[in-house]
């Protein structure tokens, strides 16, 4: 009689608890995540509008550095989600991403179009995964 109490007690159990292995969604980081990418790509658009005598980096710094600390502030989010390990990844690659085209800009003062269209295309290779990943995470939650 025990064992078929545990059995039952076992089986309540499992089919009552549900496990989670993702994030919940966060609208709000989503639209993060997008005016952030938005603002990554108009930076590298921007640049290209303006003549190689204008795209030094000290022209640049201020929206780099509005840009690092938003890309910031999603991976500090990211860091206290449970259960973010890929998200946590996609956006540390990010990060190091956009810190290395940073540091590029600056150690070398003025960017030529090639090397513009080429950061501007790595770049946005980095935002998708992260966009696509948080999208995901929404439409797992509407079938929940």
């Amino acid at each position: 009689m025990p064992k078929k109490i545990i059995l039952l007690f076992f089986i309540t159990l499992c089919f009552s608890c549900k496990v989670i292995w993702v994030p919940d969604y966060n609208a709000k980081l989503e639209e993060q995540i997008t005016k952030t990418a938005r603002a990554n790509d108009r930076l590298y658009i921007d640049m290209l509008d303006d003549g190689p005598d204008k795209r030094t980096y000290d022209h640049y710094k201020e929206k780099y550095n509005d840009i690092e600390a938003d890309i910031n502030s999603i991976y500090l989010f990211n860091e206290a989600r449970n259960n973010n390990n890929d998200l946590l990844v996609i956006t540390g690659n990010l990060k190091g991403a956009f810190q290395e085209a940073k540091k590029y800009h600056k150690e070398n003062k003025t960017l030529s179009d090639g090397e513009i269209k080429a950061y501007q295309a790595s770049m946005a290779g980095f935002w998708k995964p992260l966009y696509l990943a948080e999208r995901g995470l929404k439409i797992n939650a509407s079938k929940n």
